[in-house]
């Protein structure tokens, strides 16, 4: 009962964790507002980056700035700032930017502020339009990519995972196959012996008749000369002899009949082990492929 109940509580978590990635699915907005700044409230841009953490997406950040050519760029509480930032694009005019981010560690977003100072304005969609999209486009671009980025990362760790619930399957499923197999050899080789023992019975029983007439001679022979009774006599041990080699392969044989048929048991119970455990295992490649597919659509509905 009480593995039932682990069962189902792996099944509702699986269920919910699949039906929470769909149900998340959004578009990427970026929006403009006012925002608060070390310089006090400007014009940003704005957007939420999803499944992804502060230090993540505030180290990618840098890297996209770093991209540009610029004097320096410091991180003091909570806002990164990049000094004397040049956009090739837009002549030899610097800009200082500046950029804000509010972890929620429960939801895994990261709001991402962003206010551009060109020298005495800030930049708006309404004051320089081209500037705004130039900037809007790269802001969105680096939301989507770190939203997609840990869950690219989740996907190849999902399917690393379900490679390997896969590969367990064909082992079980081999060495299932492995012991039919030896069933099969088993029962050709009980049929095989069965065969040599019938033969085995009738050479017995030839054999008997011939210890039975040598004995009549041997006890005819019991007032002949020494030599005659002699002669009898050893040709009766070497056939009782011979009758004994018989049945003693008979019961050889029999044994190994025996013998086969316990491995056969064997191989019986193993296979039953084997399906119950090819079973669970099913479940957890079920269970794991609907896991990765679920962050895969996911992933495709990020843009």
């Amino acid at each position: 009962m009480f593995g039932i109940l682990i069962n189902m509580k792996k099944t509702i978590a699986t269920f919910i964790f699949t039906y929470s990635f769909v149900l998340n699915s959004q578009n990427i907005n970026v929006t403009e507002s006012k925002e608060n700044f070390s310089t006090g409230s400007q014009n940003a841009i704005v957007t939420t980056i999803y499944e992804n953490g502060l230090d993540e997406v505030l180290s990618a950040w840098k890297k996209v700035l770093k991209d540009y050519k610029n004097e320096t760029i410091k991180d003091s509480k909570g806002e990164l700032f990049a000094d004397n930032l040049l956009v090739k694009e837009w002549g030899n005019n610097t800009i200082d930017v500046y950029t804000t981010f509010v972890a929620n560690k429960k939801d895994k977003t990261v709001k991402m502020a962003t206010a551009f100072d060109l020298g005495g304005t800030y930049l708006s969609s309404n004051g320089d339009k081209d500037k705004y999209n130039y900037f809007e486009k790269i802001i969105k671009d680096f939301a989507i990519n770190q939203t997609k980025t840990p869950l690219i990362n989740l996907v190849k760790t999902n399917e690393k995972k379900l490679n390997s619930l896969e590969s367990d399957q064909k082992s079980i499923e081999k060495k299932t196959e492995s012991l039919k197999n030896d069933i099969t050899d088993y029962k050709a080789k009980i049929s095989k012996n069965e065969t040599l023992i019938t033969a085995k019975d009738g050479e017995i029983s030839k054999k008997k008749s011939e210890v039975e007439v040598q004995k009549k001679v041997v006890e005819a022979s019991s007032d002949a000369v020494a030599e005659q009774a002699k002669a009898s006599k050893k040709i009766y041990e070497k056939l009782t002899g011979q009758l004994t080699d018989l049945e003693k392969e008979k019961r050889s044989l029999k044994k190994d009949i025996d013998n086969y048929n316990d491995k056969i048991k064997d191989s019986e119970k193993a296979i039953k082990k084997n399906d119950e455990k090819l079973a669970e295992k099913i479940k957890e490649v079920n269970k794991q492929k609907d896991s990765t597919e679920a962050i895969k659509k996911r992933l495709e509905s990020i843009n």
